[in-house]
């Protein structure tokens, strides 16, 4: 067990709605119906409260019918690796999250890194890298917190439109935005059906809860059912009506609001303490304003693999800017992503206690 672990980024478990969530549970096992296999796309219910919900605080105008349900995203890769097809070349950000290279590789794709800078996935190396598609996260890029500019995304829809490509819309921790209004989603602006959004439940309610969704364009959804359609849906009936219900009752949307002032407060009480600690001389922050991390650059001549070693000598987990790189550079040294969602504020004192031994040289 670790006394401080900055390097988990996932919710906090303990803020899971317990009493709701069984409450409605309780009335699907009463009415029945829960028995009855799912169509393979998954529950319509749940796919109407998904498109609903979609359309209410994403701008997407999308039918139940284009939703497929999925356990989770590490699956929808492996669905989307397969709709695409054996020789696609994916374009994934650098860094970026490393299980979305691991997936595709796995499934036979050949995965291209491509570069971010301040607006997002550069486009002159898209255009250069011989990329099918395109997997991203305009909204939130995790982990660099990187927003895709306006601009830039109409650059990355002219790309997938001249190319015939695919764009992957990765929306993972976007519902965590604490400044400004909500970013319509990348396929809200795609006019030629190029845009596959993604999504997942696991940072909003539980990271136990192994179910994501995936909005397929008519020309996908059309090759999805034709190729893929064999599949059963591979998220439990029962999680599914309960779902949506959560949902469309508006829970889920009540459930946010907690949480975004919840972990609001948490980011501001851990970036106070940080500030005011022994090592705020030798530290920069950037990207705080959502997502459930942020990134500390700390002015150091110890490389970032003496830095993890010290830190687990004291109980402490860190996560490295450089370990998401598939192409190392510079730039990512000394950088930390300080995932803060488990960081609960009764051990703030000692995790900054044991950070200042960790930095100190």
């Amino acid at each position: 067990v670790w006394k401080a672990d900055l390097g988990r980024n996932q919710a906090d478990a303990s803020r899971f709605p317990a009493a709701t969530w069984a409450r409605l549970t309780r009335q699907v096992l009463s009415e029945g119906g829960f028995l009855t296999p799912a169509p393979h796309q998954g529950l319509y219910a749940l796919r109407q409260a998904i498109a609903d919900d979609l359309r209410s605080f994403k701008g997407m105008a999308v039918s139940p019918e284009q939703i497929v349900i999925g356990a989770g995203a590490e699956y929808l890769y492996i669905l989307l690796a397969q709709l695409l097809g054996p020789q696609a070349v994916v374009a994934v950000e650098d860094p970026g999250y490393p299980k979305i290279r691991q997936v595709y590789g796995k499934c036979g794709a050949v995965c291209r890194p491509i570069p971010l800078d301040r607006q997002g996935m550069d486009p002159a190396a898209l255009a250069a890298s011989g990329a099918t598609a395109a997997h991203l996260s305009p909204n939130h890029h995790y982990p660099t917190g990187t927003i895709t500019t306006i601009g830039r995304r109409q650059a990355l829809l002219q790309w997938a439109e001249k190319r015939g490509a695919t764009i992957i819309e990765d929306d993972y921790d976007s519902e965590f935005r604490f400044a400004g209004r909500p970013i319509p989603a990348l396929q809200s602006i795609d006019t030629h059906g190029r845009v596959v959004y993604m999504n997942t439940f696991s940072q909003t309610i539980s990271p136990s809860m192994r179910m994501g969704f995936m909005v397929l364009p008519p020309q996908l959804l059309e090759r999805y059912r034709r190729e893929l359609g064999f599949y059963a849906c591979t998220v439990p009936v029962l999680e599914q009506h309960v779902l949506a219900r959560f949902l469309s009752g508006g829970y889920y949307e009540q459930h946010l609001s907690r949480m975004r002032k919840e972990y609001r407060t948490r980011r501001d009480a851990v970036l106070a303490a940080f500030q005011a600690s022994p090592f705020a001389g030798r530290v920069t922050f950037s990207e705080q304003g959502a997502g459930l991390h942020f990134l500390l650059r700390l002015d150091t001549s110890l490389d970032d693999e003496t830095l993890r070693q010290k830190a687990e000598g004291l109980g402490v987990r860190l996560a490295f800017l450089s370990e998401y790189a598939a192409v190392p550079r510079e730039e990512h040294a000394h950088t930390l992503v300080v995932n803060y969602g488990g960081l609960e504020p009764d051990r703030l004192t000692e995790a900054t206690a044991l950070l200042a031994e960790v930095f100190s040289e």
